[in-house]
């Protein structure tokens, strides 16, 4: 679960700061950043429901 965790931390920081570097826009940055960790940290759930 830790491993998820921080998996999700580092993948959600590495996109924001991409998306922060194309186009400096703080909110859609920070909404995208969220959206990528919460997907990885909520990813084992979401693929149990759908198989």
């Amino acid at each position: 679960m830790l491993t998820r965790f921080l998996l999700g931390l580092g993948l959600g920081s590495g996109t924001s700061a991409l998306v922060y570097a194309v186009t400096t826009d703080g909110a859609l940055t920070a909404l995208i950043g969220i959206t990528v960790a919460v997907l990885i940290w909520f990813g084992a759930f979401i693929l149990d429901d759908l198989l």
